[in-house]
C-alpha cells in the first residue's frame, strides 16, 4: 500500500527547552482558532525538524514567529508520542484570519483496546490508530479521536486491519497535551 500521510498547518513558533542533543530540532507550533463557544483554542503541536537547513532557520526565529509547516505524522519509537516530522517550513509575515490545519492519512485500522473511549469538554470520542509501515520508517501508530456520532458508527463497522482513510486536524489534549488527529472524515 502507498500510504498517504500529509499535514499542513500555520501557527506560531514555540521553542522547547533543549535539555539534550538530538538528531532533530524539537519545537512546537502554537495553532490558534476560534472555538464553538467563542473562545480561542490553543493547540501546542509537537514537531521535529530533522533537516539541517530547516534546523538553521528555526534557530534564527524568535518565539511567536508566524510559520507555515508541511510534513508527516510519526509516532516516537520510545514513547509512542505523536509528532510532526517537518519537511517544509515557510516564515510568514502574519497569520491568516483562517489558520490552516489539515491532516490526510491512509493506512490500516489499529484497534486500541485500553481506554479506547473518552470524554472531553467537546463530547465523547472513540480512539483508534492508523497503522502505517514501510522499510524506511518502520511502523507508526497515529492516534485518532472520532467525536462525531455518525463517524463513530462508520468506525464501529471496521475491524482491526481494515484499510482506512482519515481527514482531520492535528490537535493537542487540553489536559495532558498529548497530540492526536481529530477526525473530520473517515472511510474504508
Amino acid at each position: 500500500m502507498n500510504y498517504l500521510n500529509s499535514v499542513e498547518l500555520t501557527g506560531l513558533i514555540h521553542h522547547l527547552n533543549r535539555r539534550k542533543e538530538h538528531a532533530y530540532f524539537p519545537f512546537s507550533v502554537r495553532h490558534e482558532n476560534l472555538w464553538s463557544d467563542g473562545t480561542t483554542r490553543k493547540d501546542f503541536l509537537n514537531a521535529r525538524a530533522f533537516s539541517e537547513s530547516i534546523q538553521e532557520i528555526l534557530k534564527s526565529l524568535d518565539e511567536n514567529t508566524p510559520v507555515k509547516v508541511k510534513g508527516v505524522l510519526r509516532s516516537s519509537k520510545g514513547s509512542g508520542e505523536l509528532y510532526l516530522d517537518v519537511r517544509e517550513l515557510e516564515v510568514l509575515e502574519r497569520l491568516s484570519d483562517t489558520p490552516e490545519n489539515q491532516v490526510m492519512l491512509t493506512g490500516y485500522v489499529h484497534v486500541i483496546k485500553a481506554q479506547n473511549e473518552g470524554e472531553t469538554g467537546t463530547g465523547k470520542y472513540t480512539r483508534f490508530a492508523v497503522r502505517q509501515e514501510d522499510a524506511e520508517t518502520g511502523r507508526d501508530f497515529i492516534v485518532v479521536r472520532v467525536y462525531d456520532e455518525k463517524l463513530r458508527e462508520v468506525l464501529s463497522g471496521m475491524n482491526d486491519g481494515d484499510p482506512v482513510t482519515v481527514k482531520g486536524t492535528l490537535r493537542s489534549s487540553r489536559g495532558s497535551g498529548v497530540n492526536y488527529v481529530r477526525c473530520g472524515e473517515i472511510a474504508k
